[in-house]
């Protein structure tokens, strides 16, 4: 077998991990347990027979073997490790409970993941205090699922941003729309699945801004939802959005979790990166959202345009002294999409400020982490809770053990069955949902029949 890793979107992943732009020419042979790698006429060869590569199922053993020995011969031919090993997807946690699945401890496990997957032994030990996070906060039911809610508007667009998001200010009469078909589809969704027995864990409203939407549209958002007793999250991501009337009302609905998020506590970066808001507007819609007794989470985004390490540190150190619940931290990704998807370079200082993070955690403990494609240094999100105020929407929502169904423009729901999981995505136009409502909400409505109602 011999494979052009540029026609291997699972190789090239690898492949990208060391060259941000052009990379050489790369292939790849395989016999056995022998790997052949062709880097610009430079030929190595890796054999894998050592015992502990029998961790790996046998349905994906050549696959992954295959991306290990392209990691090995760039990591020889470049003289760089990364973070992450020879690891591309979205959630390094997947391959450390399939070790557990295998009988082994999680210290056994750690080990693992350094031998197999050549991950460092930093984050290796992350991922075994994320899983002893997630203990007993973990659901495996088919049950169960997670309504997730989408509002594609905000005051302005981050140049990261590479979500359905639109400004609020110059769509006003259409957001009126949309949040009158939304919450149609938010209580037919939900009808849907309470008919079929399914019981709601979480909810989650995101976008964009929730809190972009004024009083009476989040009023008749939430209304629509109508649920308590549940972990109810509402993103107010943006401070200057944030008042007490809608933190009141959020509160009246049930909502126990709100997200406040700076991304920086530096004033030029804010405005470099497009937001409008101002250091002491987080800090206003901080307190007014404490004063109503919600559980608050705040992200900040490493990496972000011209800030050096020390600037992270300040922003990083001064969310501690708050003590929110749940401290998100984002390595910047270059997305699809986003304003800042072909520009050059990358924040070298990423790794420094992700590395002080990981050893000043304080009172916090890691317990959920995703990776995005094109992200900076190779590194990763990761959520910290303080104890026993992890969120389960993202730990389940991230471990693919709970179904999501999703509401709004741009929304994908996840429905896990039968241990399979199946997607469907809501349009991503704004105008074309309200123009095709009807029509998709039927095709949404099918496709959950297809999956929930043909065992019963």
């Amino acid at each position: 077998m011999l494979v052009d890793i540029k026609t291997n979107t699972e190789l090239s992943d690898v492949a990208k991990l060391f060259y941000f732009g052009d990379c050489p020419d790369i292939s790849l042979s395989a016999d056995g347990e022998s790997f052949s790698v062709n880097i610009d006429g430079k030929l190595t060869t890796h054999v894998y027979d050592d015992d502990c590569y029998n961790v790996i199922p046998l349905s994906h053993r050549i696959q992954r073997l295959s991306k290990i020995a392209v990691y090995d011969a760039l990591r020889d031919y470049t003289g760089r490790n990364m973070p992450w090993g020879a690891l591309t997807g979205v959630r390094p946690t997947k391959l450390f409970y399939e070790c557990l699945r295998e009988g082994f401890s999680k210290q056994d496990a750690t080990t693992l993941m350094q031998k197999v997957y050549r991950i460092s032994e930093a984050r290796a030990d992350v991922l075994n205090k994320i899983i002893q996070s997630q203990q007993g906060k973990i659901f495996f039911s088919d049950d169960y699922y997670n309504l997730y809610v989408h509002i594609p508007y905000c005051t302005t667009r981050c140049s990261y941003c590479s979500f359905v998001s639109l400004p609020i200010a110059k769509c006003m009469q259409q957001s009126y729309e949309y949040v009158k078909l939304l919450c149609d589809e938010i209580e037919q969704s939900m009808a849907f699945l309470a008919a079929r027995g399914k019981k709601l864990l979480s909810v989650y409203i995101g976008g964009g801004t929730p809190t972009a939407l004024d009083e009476k549209s989040l009023d008749a958002l939430l209304s629509a939802i109508n649920v308590s007793g549940v972990e109810y999250t509402c993103e107010a991501g943006r401070p200057d959005t944030v008042t007490k009337e809608k933190c009141d009302i959020m509160k009246s609905h049930g909502v126990t979790r709100v997200c406040v998020n700076p991304q920086t506590l530096n004033n030029e970066t804010l405005v470099k990166i497009g937001r409008s808001h101002t250091v002491k507007q987080f800090y206003d819609a901080y307190e007014c959202a404490k004063s109503c007794g919600f559980d608050i989470n705040c992200d900040l985004i490493a990496g972000l345009e011209d800030e050096k390490p020390d600037d992270f540190i300040k922003s990083y150190n001064g969310i501690i002294q708050l003590a929110p619940h749940n401290i998100t931290v984002h390595s910047l990704s270059k997305k699809n999409g986003s304003a800042i998807r072909y520009t050059d370079g990358e924040n070298v200082g990423t790794t420094e400020m992700l590395n002080y993070v990981l050893a000043n955690m304080g009172n916090y403990n890691p317990y959920y982490l995703y990776r995005q494609k094109r992200q900076a240094c190779n590194l990763e999100n990761i959520g910290l809770s303080l104890p026993d105020k992890e969120c389960i929407n993202n730990i389940t929502t991230m471990e693919e053990t709970v179904s999501v169904v999703a509401c709004g423009a741009g929304a994908i729901s996840k429905l896990v069955h039968d241990n399979k999981i199946v997607r469907h995505a809501n349009v991503r136009d704004v105008g074309l949902y309200i123009k095709e409502y009807d029509d998709r909400l039927k095709a949404k409505h099918d496709c959950f029949s297809n999956v929930l109602d043909k065992c019963v």
